[in-house]
């Protein structure tokens, strides 16, 4: 086989080996003592007991709920087309279910967590309590991070007699359902439903056709307290994508027709982070997830050093058509912008970059003292594609003919500096 077809086969096992899903589910025995639930306040207090709750009680539940808002941008929003729940904030009810005595902290960062992060505490933050009665629903939308350690959501499914409402999940091209009233319903033995999803998966809560679909959701956030030598139980398909993901780079890695002079390996990044125009990319690097979590412990085990950069694209008259930087950027106070080249790298050290194996581009820069110098443009080779899942869009004034807005779209992404063939961790 031609070594071409050989990477190409090598990239593609590189992709197959990334797309475990971003999500943990399940059902879970739990003692009737702790399905025990009070709401209201003063006179309208009361309580009940989800391993045996009534219609009637359950009724009486729902209407002690508010209408349930959903964020847009920084804002929470009631749109009844969009979203028809009912929820009741923390200060106005009390559990005695103990997310602690579950065991499902653990079972999360077994079944969801890759590498450093497995390591790492989770705090879990009690959210909201909200009820789905018949005709409810949710349509498609992402969770709000609320904060920057924050890496996902739990929802616990309490056991109540209800059909529909199942969480239909979206991530890159794939989708999952995980139907908690069947799954309950299936147990011999009285448990919960529960499904842990990264904050960027995109969700919908499907219509639910009769009964109460009562759910307790927690935020879940990266504490810091890591504990490097905490033996953490890695499932077998955990095990399997990471071993398999290894392999295929290995295989990359000898290839000597893959940047044979040495040069930069580029990872296209799988999940989003929250980000903004100062965040630092060392930063976000310890919160690197799922998939690209993956590929950072896997280019340690292989003595690769990774980094995370910024990729733009370069004006459309030019040869040179991406320029990677440090960090995000933000033209919008520049005086004039007639190339995003020389704005970038001038203003924020850019480089020129282009494909492994295409043309070099031509082109001249500046660096920072704003003495013109010859800018030596980096060869990448994509071993997974460039993604735009974690972006940041800023707008600027472009000068050409006449001055215009425009955009300005930066991507995060990963990457690796090699040696040449034999020698790929000499630098």
């Amino acid at each position: 086989m031609p070594a071409s077809s050989i990477a190409a086969s090598t990239k593609k096992a590189l992709k197959d080996a990334l797309t475990r899903p971003p999500y943990c589910s399940g059902t879970c025995p739990i003692p009737a003592d702790d399905l025990v639930l009070y709401y209201g306040q003063n006179e309208n207090a009361r309580y009940i007991d989800f391993s045996k709750a009534t219609g009637p009680q359950l009724e009486l539940l729902s209407q002690a709920c508010d209408p349930a808002t959903f964020g847009v941008d920084t804002k929470d929003v009631l749109d009844e087309s969009y979203r028809k729940a009912g929820k009741i904030d923390v200060a106005n009810f009390a559990t005695k279910f103990n997310i602690a005595r579950t065991g499902l902290v653990e079972l999360i960062r077994s079944e969801l967590l890759e590498g450093e992060g497995a390591r790492k505490g989770i705090n879990v933050e009690l959210y909201k309590l909200n009820v789905y009665g018949k005709d409810s629903f949710f349509k498609p939308h992402k969770d709000t991070p609320r904060g920057p350690d924050m890496f996902g959501s739990l929802v616990v499914v309490f056991p109540t007699t209800h059909e529909g409402g199942a969480l239909i999940l979206r991530h890159g091209k794939k989708e999952w359902t995980f139907d908690s009233a069947k799954e309950i319903f299936e147990q011999s033995q009285l448990s919960i439903g529960y499904i842990a999803f990264y904050s960027d998966v995109e969700h919908e809560v499907a219509l639910v056709k009769s009964g109460f679909r009562v759910t307790l959701t927690y935020n879940l956030y990266f504490s810091h307290d890591a504990n490097p030598s905490m033996v953490v139980p890695v499932n077998s398909a955990a095990r399997a994508n990471e071993s398999a993901f290894k392999d295929a780079l290995s295989d990359l890695l000898e290839n000597e027709t893959v940047l044979p002079n040495g040069g930069t390996l580029g990872f296209g990044l799988h999940h989003e982070y929250p980000v903004n125009l100062n965040t630092k990319l060392d930063d976000l690097v310890d919160r690197l997830k799922g998939s690209d979590a993956i590929i950072k412990r896997v280019c340690s085990q292989l003595s690769l050093n990774i980094l995370l950069k910024v990729m733009y694209k370069g004006d459309s008259y030019s040869d040179i058509t991406h320029i990677m930087t440090d960090r995000f950027a933000d033209l919008s106070q520049a005086d004039e912008v007639e190339s995003v080249w020389q704005s970038l790298s001038y203003m924020y050290g850019g480089v020129a970059a282009y494909i492994a194996g295409t043309k070099r581009p031509e082109g001249v820069g500046y660096t920072y003292n704003r003495t013109p110098a010859e800018v030596k443009p980096v060869e990448i080779y994509w071993a997974t594609p460039l993604t735009k899942v974690t972006s940041l869009k800023k707008e600027f004034i472009a000068y050409g003919n006449q001055a215009e807005l425009s955009y300005l779209y930066g991507s995060v992404f990963i990457v690796a500096l090699v040696g040449p063939p034999g020698h790929r961790t000499e630098l």
